[in-house]
């Protein structure tokens, strides 16, 4: 009587022929689990990776807010930041806030729009990628995070930044797709981990990527800070390399 690792025992005095068998396909059983385990784990990483990249390009503008807007009170052809002024304006007199704030108030502004964009489009970029899939949908929201970053290069008018903005909040959906990833990839004694590497990635997105910005601002660079924007940029092409050549679809096949 013999007896396997998954518990089941076998008697092999007049069939060792089949015991075999079975002692085998536990076996393979056994390394199919390893297989997979080290897959999950290496997808894990490539999402952690993916993500660094995405968030030191994201968070890159957030110090240059206030310059930008400082830049795009004076320098803007479209009329857009006027308009928006009197809006901006208006308010401040029914909260009390001092006109010096105007800047604090735009930024808050452009912020909440992108976060609200964010918001609406982040289950539509789920919904997909449980049709298409992960990989294929999370590509496309690099894309549209690389066109933002495009876009916010050549922004000489306030327009073409709110553009910008606007675009990158619709197509941020790459954030909620982590979480389904890391879902997929892991069970419950692994998920923690998973979404632990998440929580990760922020913090060093938002350690680096502010310091990065600030030091664009003090290397001279003027206007709409296009070096900023291509240097986002940069970062965002090689995410999508990045992610098109490592990551292997993880969406279970019976969840289509």
């Amino acid at each position: 009587m013999a007896t396997l690792r998954s518990g089941k025992q076998v008697d092999g005095s007049d069939g060792g022929g089949s015991g075999g068998e079975v002692d085998g396909r536990d076996r393979g059983a056994v390394q199919d689990a390893d297989i997979k385990e080290k897959r999950n784990a290496r997808t894990s990483k490539v999402v952690f990776g993916s993500l660094i990249l995405d968030l030191l390009g994201f968070t890159v503008v957030l110090p240059l807010f206030p310059a930008l807007l400082d830049y795009y009170s004076k320098h803007d052809s479209s009329g857009l930041y006027s308009s928006l002024l009197s809006s901006v304006t208006y308010y401040q007199h029914i909260i009390g806030v001092p006109a010096r704030f105007h800047s604090v108030l735009f930024g808050g502004l452009l912020g909440s729009l992108f976060s609200l964009l964010q918001f609406l489009f982040s289950p539509i970029t789920g919904a997909l990628s449980d049709v298409y899939g992960r990989k294929p949908v999370f590509i496309c929201t690099l894309i549209g995070v690389a066109a933002s970053y495009g876009l916010w290069a050549t922004a000489s008018n306030f327009a073409v930044f709110v553009v910008a903005r606007i675009v990158g909040g619709a197509v941020k959906g790459n954030v909620s797709l982590a979480y389904s990833i890391m879902t997929d990839v892991s069970d419950e004694k692994t998920r923690a981990r998973g979404m632990a590497l998440i929580g990760v990635a922020f913090s060093i997105g938002f350690t680096i990527g502010p310091t990065v910005g600030a030091a664009f601002s003090r290397w001279g660079s003027t206007g709409w800070f296009a070096a900023s924007a291509v240097y986002a940029l940069t970062l965002a092409v090689a995410n999508i390399i990045f992610f098109a050549v490592f990551f292997q679809e993880s969406l279970p096949e019976d969840s289509g």
